[in-house]
């Protein structure tokens, strides 16, 4: 197998681009999730910002009616302590009432926006209305005299009239020292605390009042006399009786058009290009009922074109910032990668001398194995002679047959010696044939010692730890099973009887180096390794056993070079030795 080129690897090694590209889309996901989150809290302050700014055209109003109604209180009680006003009253004499009134009712509408003076009897019948002293003689049947009537004091509250006015009223009983003669009552329509509200707090108003608490053909009465005072309009079931605020929203009037009553809840809307808030409000009268609505428009245009501004600003910096820290993560990772791809250019050029090493010492190996071929060829010599020597001594004892018998055993026993150690040098030269296939390891491992347990016998004790997920790897079965084969009867010869003989497959990279591969490992439970016999196990010929050859090892190491693997021994903790070959995943080396 050829060693992959360095280049083959980078796509592997792209250390930029597998740090880099999961930044910059963690910047982008939280610059987009910063944006969302201020967009979606934005419209929550603003829709909390609107629930407040309703409940202080709440208060507000309620401030401006508390305040006018004690100024329309005060003025009553100075009223009636007048008694230039009291003895016209008591005489019946109405132009003296109204020349003597109508100076001080102008003072008030002029100065505080009073609309309304009446001057009733006892019996609520109206005696003068100052500001319509044509109109007289009528039972006034409102709540607030009713009230005042009612409980002999002061009474004061909002009324809708029936052409749709709402007026503030405020009555007190008139007394003529402890006689009641009758009652007096100012008025003052609402337009202008809204129109205070409006200035106060910077939003837009819309009264409404339910047409069903009006009286019939109140919306063309009220178009033809109030039309020009008024910003009369009709929505459904409802009416428009004032306004702060220069146009209607066309949404706001197509819900009124469809439903005759504002919804609940806090809608939000744009429109001409700006985003507004709308909110109502419930308007009731001294009775508690209620009669219509406040809308509060809210205009948050410039906020949000300010917080839009900001966000934008906010965003490109992120942006900017996420940019410069990605520029310098690339710089700096591109160092770093560079010096990566030379540190792998190394390591293959390492691992490449490393294999060209091991093919030359086995060469080196070989040439010293066949100058000790010759050797032993020249030792069989001495065997060989001897059974040359007997059989020229048998035929000169024929006629003794039991010395001929003797001679001709150690002749045949002395054939055999040489016969099998021949054998298993012929083994060891055939190790020159190689043919890589692709090989279940599970399957070839389990056979081999299925093998190896027939031809040493049940007692033999062999464990084995095989990976679930075991590889097919291209090697030569023959030769890896020879190995395995070698290894196992290695330990077996290293074990005391009955010791237990484990061989596991795990995968894991080359010693020294990051090529991935597999290591069959097999240990035995022996004494283990001592430091000389560790620097000349896998020299051939060596062995520290008297029956031995020498051979099994050596085949072993010059397997795993053919395969450009490799064979390690070592001394297993707990005792025992351990060989572990290691095979390369030639899939995974590209």
């Amino acid at each position: 197998m050829a060693v992959s080129e360095p280049h083959e690897g980078y796509g592997r090694d792209r250390v930029r681009a597998r740090i880099l590209l999961p930044f910059a889309l963690v910047i982008l996901f939280v610059i987009a999730a910063f944006v969302v989150t201020a967009y979606y809290y934005e419209g929550r302050d603003h829709e909390q910002g609107m629930t407040e700014k309703v409940a202080a055209v709440d208060r507000l109003f309620r401030r401006g009616l508390e305040q006018d109604s004690a100024l329309m209180h005060a003025s009553l009680i100075g009223l009636s302590m007048d008694d230039g006003l009291k003895k016209a009253f008591l005489q019946g004499d109405r132009e003296a009432l109204l020349k003597r009134a109508w100076p001080l009712f102008d003072k008030l509408r002029k100065n505080h926006r009073i609309s309304h003076f009446y001057f009733s009897g006892p019996d609520r019948v109206n005696f003068l209305r100052v500001h319509q002293p044509d109109q007289h003689g009528d039972v006034i049947d409102r709540i607030t005299t009713l009230r005042a009537a009612e409980a002999q004091d002061s009474a004061r509250g909002i009324e809708l009239g029936p052409l749709g006015t709402l007026t503030l009223r405020v009555v007190v009983p008139w007394y003529n020292g402890d006689q009641l003669i009758g009652y007096l009552e100012l008025g003052e329509e609402i337009d202008h605390i809204t129109e205070e509200v409006h200035k106060i707090l910077g939003v837009d108003i819309l009264v409404l009042v339910y047409e069903k608490f009006l009286a019939p053909d109140v919306w063309k009465k009220g178009r033809q006399m109030l039309g020009h005072q008024k910003d009369w309009g009709r929505f459904g079931s409802t009416l428009v009786v004032g306004r702060a605020m220069d146009t209607i929203p066309k949404i706001l009037v197509d819900m009124l058009d469809r439903a005759g009553h504002p919804a609940t809840e806090t809608l939000q809307f744009v429109e001409g290009g700006r985003s507004l808030y709308a909110a109502s409000l419930p308007l009731t009268d001294i009775t508690g009922r209620e009669v219509g609505d406040f809308i509060v428009v809210q205009d948050v245009t410039g906020l949000r074109a300010g917080f839009q501004n900001a966000i934008t600003m906010i965003a490109v910096l992120s942006v900017l910032v996420g940019s410069g820290v990605f520029a310098i993560f690339y710089v700096v990772l591109g160092r770093v990668e560079r010096g990566f791809r030379r540190q792998r250019e190394i390591e293959l050029q390492l691992s490449r001398v490393n294999i060209e090493h091991q093919k030359v010492v086995q060469v080196e190996k070989l040439s010293a194995m066949g100058l000790m071929v010759g050797e032993i060829a020249h030792q069989l010599n001495n065997p060989l002679s001897g059974v040359i020597n007997m059989a020229q001594l048998a035929e000169r004892e024929l006629g003794d047959p039991e010395r001929t018998k003797e001679l001709l055993g150690e002749i045949g026993r002395a054939g055999k010696d040489c016969h099998a150690f021949v054998g298993r040098m012929l083994d060891f030269t055939q190790l020159s044939h190689f043919d890589r296939k692709p090989t279940d390891m599970k399957g070839l491992i389990e056979e081999t010692i299925s093998l190896f347990r027939e031809s040493t016998g049940p007692e033999t004790n062999v464990v084995s730890d095989l990976n679930e997920d075991a590889p097919v790897l291209y090697v030569d079965p023959v030769l890896i099973r020879h190995a395995l084969f070698n290894l196992l009867s290695n330990a077996a010869q290293a074990s005391a009887p009955g010791g237990a003989i484990s061989v596991r497959l795990a995968s894991g990279e080359r010693a020294g180096g990051n090529a991935p591969g597999w290591y069959l490992t097999v240990r035995d439970e022996g004494p283990g390794l001592s430091a000389d016999v560790l620097d000349k196990i896998f020299t051939p010929f060596f062995t520290t056993r008297p029956e031995g050859t020498g051979l099994g090892l050596p085949v072993v190491q010059h397997v795993a070079v053919l395969h450009e693997g490799d064979i390690t021994a070592a001394n297993a903790e707990g005792g025992g030795a351990e060989f572990a070959l290691w095979l390369p995943d030639i899939r995974k080396i590209k």
